[in-house]
């Protein structure tokens, strides 16, 4: 049995300011940069042999403590990304045009195919992040690896696993450095818990 811990970055100045973050980035706030700390204290009686990352700046500020207090090397990955919003990248939440609040209720709804100008539909950001887990699965039989990516994504992968559609409503939360265990056995993954880290 294979154990994956699907880790949220630490809080975001952007994540503070209210704004989209998408594939945009900002730099861990001091809340972020502490929560990154409890990381490698949380997985000091959890000996972990792999160390996979979103390569955007954000997961990986959030990884390096825990790499250090393991001594393991960092791998990243574009798959396991956040959602782009394409021009909402980066933006306040605060200062959206009606037009664009009616474009993020259609991606939210999970109408199939719609994506905002050059970026992604939930469903292509699941199928990435899905098909990355399993090669990461399948690559570490029996192995203990920490995957540290972003909110949207790790939602998506939970959807998938718990057989929740798309543009269902969702009861939980992913808080930012949100540990959630999954076990992974002949390519059937389990969710066996989600524990805050604040």
């Amino acid at each position: 049995m294979t154990d994956v811990y699907l880790i949220r970055h630490g809080e975001t100045l952007f994540n503070q300011q209210g704004c989209f973050q998408g594939h945009s980035d900002s730099p861990l706030t001091e809340k972020g940069q502490q929560q990154a700390l409890q990381l490698a204290e949380y997985f000091k009686v959890i000996p972990l042999q792999q160390l996979y990352c979103s390569d955007l700046g954000r997961a990986q500020s959030s990884a390096l403590p825990l790499a250090s207090a393991q001594q393991l090397t960092i791998k990243t990955s574009g798959q396991l990304r956040e959602i782009s919003y394409d021009y909402l990248d980066g933006q306040p939440k605060l200062q959206l045009t009606a037009q664009d609040k009616q474009k993020l209720q259609r991606l939210f709804s999970g109408e199939l195919g719609y994506r905002i100008g050059e970026g992604e539909t939930l469903q292509e950001v699941q199928e990435r992040i899905v098909n990355k887990l399993n090669e990461i699965a399948l690559r570490h039989p029996g192995e203990s690896i920490a995957v540290v990516t972003h909110g949207l994504s790790i939602v998506m992968l939970l959807k998938h696993i718990l057989h929740i559609p798309v543009d269902a409503p969702r009861h939980f939360n992913i808080h930012n450095a949100c540990i959630c265990h999954l076990t992974c056995q002949a390519e059937r993954w389990m969710l066996q818990s989600i524990q805050r880290n604040d």
